[in-house]
């Protein structure tokens, strides 16, 4: 989930930066294997083949193999402490289609690459071979969603099309890429969400604001959070560190420690504020949210899953909650229990929950790893690999 802020905002893009990159491997198989990035005595990175040929010459700083061929990265000089990278192309026949001349590069789905020149660092767009598709004119542009590219020009945002359309003026101070048909932006200090035409749908009166997912965004008042619909429906009071949707109606939440054991009670009986001035009904029930934590000692987190009326799902003893599921009407978490024992700062192992709270394992679960699907089981023998599906459902994996 992306948050977009626009008091102190940084954008971060996914475009291929040094500091990203997996730990460094002296020889690895590219290509099914049929050839290797390689390094030789002098730490320079090159390509060749099984029987030693090369392919791509030994001048490079660092290779990265991807759906479009290789991106190949050499170091600018400097006399600073921090160093800079210039970025080229090489397609899958080992053919340089774009000198080391970019700092930025990213490809898309469509085989095509967002480029940022060293020379002036303006961004456009190319296909693999060398072939510029948006002239390089744009001071930033980001990969497109819902067809639209979102650029900025002459310190202005807006939106384009594939063909260099404008089909939203430049003229927000701030906007982010669509999602559900809508986009966060901005012509004042506060954000809003533009429909395609550029119009507000929702009135600018956050200071943040995520993408939507599932029909709701989070968004933020500050260091509080609700989240509202596509109509621009409040659903909940702003007191929370964080709340997403995860589908079917259901939200991931977190919210202060403080407000463990009285929150399903205290929840109906507020307002929803509606504005920034409105937010100090809620003093006595925020803590802050940036308290410096002693290092020795884990934070308590009070976390937990809710429906659109704010009714909680599965209780209120939950220190972590990691959505795993929504699929169809499933709904399927992994939850960490907040610990009984004082003397301990967690228990850190996981159950399976539904949608409707029912937990369906033991707490038995050493590691979650959403992104795979899996979960990690910590036996006598050592680390059992699970499958899980919607249902909840467990496969070993061998």
């Amino acid at each position: 989930m992306i948050r977009f802020i626009l008091i102190g905002f940084i954008i971060f893009s996914s475009f291929f930066s040094f500091a990203q990159f997996e730990e460094e491997i002296d020889h690895k198989a590219i290509y099914n294997g049929a050839y290797f990035i390689s390094k030789n005595a002098a730490g320079q990175y090159g390509v060749i083949t099984d029987k030693g040929q090369t392919k791509v010459p030994f001048v490079y700083s660092r290779i990265i193999e991807n759906d479009l061929g290789l991106f190949v990265f050499k170091i600018n000089k400097s006399n600073g402490f921090e160093r800079s990278y210039s970025l080229g192309y090489y397609d899958h026949q080992f053919k340089m289609v774009l000198p080391c001349q970019f700092n930025s590069l990213l490809s898309l789905e469509d085989g095509l690459i967002i480029g940022s020149q060293n020379l002036d660092k303006k961004f456009g767009l190319v296909d693999t071979l060398g072939r510029i598709i948006i002239p390089f004119e744009y001071d930033e542009m980001f990969a497109p969603t819902e067809s639209l590219f979102l650029t900025k020009l002459n310190g202005k945002y807006g939106f384009i099309n594939k063909k260099n359309h404008v089909v939203i003026d430049h003229k927000f101070t701030y906007a982010a890429p669509f999602s559900e048909g809508l986009a966060a932006a901005s012509k004042s200090n506060l954000i809003g969400f533009i429909d395609r035409k550029g119009d507000f749908e929702i009135k600018e009166r956050f200071t943040s604001a995520d993408d939507f997912q599932y029909g709701y965004a989070q968004v933020f008042f500050h260091n509080q959070t609700s989240v509202v619909d596509s109509k621009g429906m409040i659903l909940l009071p702003p007191i929370f560190k964080s709340i997403h949707s995860v589908g079917n109606g259901q939200f991931v939440f977190e919210a202060s420690p403080n407000l463990r054991s009285t929150l399903a009670s205290t929840l109906p009986k507020l307002t929803i504020a509606q504005n920034i001035e409105e937010l100090s009904q809620y003093d006595s029930l925020v803590t802050t949210m940036d308290s410096e934590i002693d290092s020795e000692v884990i934070e308590e987190k009070f976390m937990g899953v809710m429906n659109s009326i704010g009714q909680l799902i599965g209780g209120n003893e939950f220190q972590q909650v990691i959505a795993l599921y929504s699929d169809g009407t499933n709904q399927l978490y992994a939850v960490q229990r907040k610990s009984d024992n004082e003397s301990e700062n967690s228990n850190y192992n996981f159950a399976l929950m539904d949608g409707n709270g029912k937990i369906l394992t033991e707490y038995r679960f050493f590691e979650i790893k959403p992104d795979e699907k899996i979960v990690v089981e910590e036996t006598e023998n050592g680390f059992v690999n699970y499958h899980v599906d919607s249902s909840g459902k467990l496969s070993k994996i061998n």
